[in-house]
């Protein structure tokens, strides 16, 4: 998924290919790269057996956008739930979406080019966009406590280690997005023996016109700079983009734009895939 800049607007596209919106997303079991049609059938919320071990307190609000009344029937499906509400997944399989297993830790590290300016600014973002992700979610998200200043190679990027999240920020003229672009994100998955489709490590690509194009904001409302990198990290989770033309997860940053109750019971569902 990516984040773009068009007229004057915020805007978080996927990579386009043939004219059609499409992620990337590298399965470590083959090292293929494999190319899905966002919004298409086959990325709908489809079902796992390790699915709903909630990490979090569902709200009645929650339960109800999730379809789940207090006495749950078999008829209660969060899946068919999470479509109906416009929210799409990053990775469908016919045996589940994939998303990270709840029982480990995720680490996550923040790379900053060395000839950016204001890097512990864009590491401060980076902290408290992973800190509210986590609490929504009930991932274990691990930021470590300092980034680390690199020369970003556009040809070799850094690939993340199994179980991991890479947070790269490049300069604006960086090779590694188009002009228009200001972030994207990949993530790798498996399918496990079971058939269970599990996210494995992720890449997040920020570029420094964000700080360029945005203010500080609060984080999850708003076309700021928070609101821009969570729609990314929230990427990285496997939660793709929402129609609701206010949510932070639709394909155009509105400048009302906040989690709507349907982003927050996507990220609540994203963290509900036992190991």
């Amino acid at each position: 998924m990516s984040l773009r800049k068009l007229i004057g607007m915020a805007i978080a596209l996927a990579v386009i290919t043939g004219g059609l919106f499409v992620f990337t997303a590298g399965n470590n079991t083959d090292g293929l790269t494999v190319h899905i049609k966002e919004n298409s059938t086959e990325n709908s919320w489809t079902k796992n057996l390790r699915d709903r071990n909630w990490q979090v307190y569902l709200s009645p609000e929650i339960k109800n956008i999730l379809d789940l009344g207090t006495t749950e029937t078999p008829e209660q499906n969060p899946h068919a739930a999470l479509y109906n509400s416009g929210v799409t997944p990053m990775v469908s399989t016919e045996t589940g979406v994939a998303l990270w297993g709840n029982c480990r830790t995720i680490n996550i590290s923040t790379f900053i080019d060395s000839s950016l300016a204001q890097k512990e600014e864009k590491f401060n973002v980076v902290d408290g966009v992973t800190e509210v992700v986590a609490g929504y979610t009930g991932l274990d998200l691990s930021h470590e406590k300092n980034y680390t200043p690199i020369q970003v190679n556009d040809e070799n990027l850094l690939t993340p280690e199994t179980g991991s999240i890479v947070i790269i920020w490049v300069p604006e003229d960086s090779e590694t997005l188009t002009p228009q672009q200001l972030g994207t994100t990949e993530v790798w998955h498996t399918i496990e023996n079971d058939r269970t489709p599990t996210i494995t490590r992720a890449r997040i690509i920020l570029s420094e016109k964000i700080f360029k194009e945005y203010e500080s904001g609060i984080i999850g409302r708003g076309d700021n700079i928070e609101t821009a990198v969570m729609h990314e990290v929230v990427h990285a989770m496997g939660i793709g983009h929402s129609d609701h033309r206010n949510s932070f997860m639709h394909d155009e940053l509105a400048n009302v734009t906040f989690a709507t109750l349907a982003d927050i019971a996507a990220m609540v569902f994203a963290g509900s895939r036992a190991c």
